[in-house]
């Protein structure tokens, strides 16, 4: 019955992870638009998101202590995190944000691949769910029209799925990252990536100011969804249901783009997009009956 409980659990956390990414480009895209650039835009969102969760751990007397070791992984996942947006965020200004999404969503295979070295091998009703999700992701970057899609935002989304794929895999495989509690784990990778970015910044030399007050709601939105909820359940999920299933929840996140493409800024649903959907939606409920049914 426990174990049950924390599939669910671990289910639910899966899915809130997966639609809270997707709403990278809703409060992301607007702010680059107005000439933030990327680097500005990401420390301003990592360093909210650290300071908001520091606060509260504060007032909830919640782990903030942690051993030299595990700050060192921490360190680890953190630049991972950080790279993964940073390459993300980047390819925007190659292709478009749906089709990079989209595109991001090959890394199921990766970490399944990454599992399998590690001897960790998917059943064959995994195995289904990845490839109908990954095909469902990659039908939803198909919009017709023609033309080429640049590289650099190719090789820029493969880093990035790459880096996440990392990501998932250390904190589903290290002892010492899941004794951790999600939130403290959490807010040391944001803490990590805040100086990363301050680094890369020239020591804050090349820090742009946010545009207006319209932009600063959505670096907060941007700190607190698909930051905050979303890292704390990524973390979650990937403890309870292990690093591949994990990463097919994660292939919400593009079918939460189309929709907000769709709904806020218009773009058009095609069938491409409603076969996408279907089968990303497929994946996901095929993946857990069948758990339910081996358990």
């Amino acid at each position: 019955m426990q174990k049950k409980n924390t599939l669910r659990w671990g289910y639910l956390a899966g899915i809130i992870s997966g639609i809270t990414y997707g709403m990278n480009p809703l409060f992301g895209v607007p702010v680059i638009n107005k000439g933030l650039d990327v680097n500005s835009l990401l420390f301003y969102r990592y360093g909210m998101a650290t300071l908001l969760m520091l606060g509260y751990m504060l007032l909830a007397k919640k782990q903030v202590r942690i051993t030299w070791r595990q700050f060192g992984l921490m360190a680890v996942l953190g630049i991972l995190f950080t790279g993964c947006s940073i390459t993300l965020f980047e390819a925007y200004k190659y292709i478009p944000s749906g089709i990079a999404t989209s595109i991001l969503y090959v890394y199921p295979i990766m970490v399944a691949l990454i599992m399998m070295f590690l001897g960790q091998f998917p059943t064959w009703q995994t195995w289904v769910s990845i490839f109908a999700g990954v095909v469902g992701a990659v039908l939803l970057s198909v919009k017709g029209g023609g033309g080429f899609i640049d590289w650099r935002g190719i090789a820029l989304v493969v880093a990035s799925g790459l880096c996440y794929t990392l990501f998932i895999v250390i904190v589903n495989q290290s002892k010492q990252v899941k004794a951790l509690p999600n939130l403290t784990l959490t807010f040391y990778c944001f803490l990590v990536g805040t100086l990363m970015l301050f680094v890369l910044s020239g020591f804050g030399v090349k820090l742009n100011p946010v545009p207006d007050a319209v932009s600063w709601l959505n670096v907060l939105g941007l700190a607190i969804l698909p930051t905050a909820v979303a890292t704390i359940t990524l973390a979650a999920a990937t403890k309870a249901v292990g690093a591949t299933k994990c990463s097919i929840l994660g292939i919400l996140e593009p079918l939460t783009a189309i929709f907000i493409g769709t709904l806020v800024f218009h773009e058009p649903f095609t069938l491409n997009v409603a076969l996408g959907v279907v089968l990303i939606l497929f994946a996901i409920v095929f993946m857990i009956l069948t758990e339910r049914k081996t358990n």
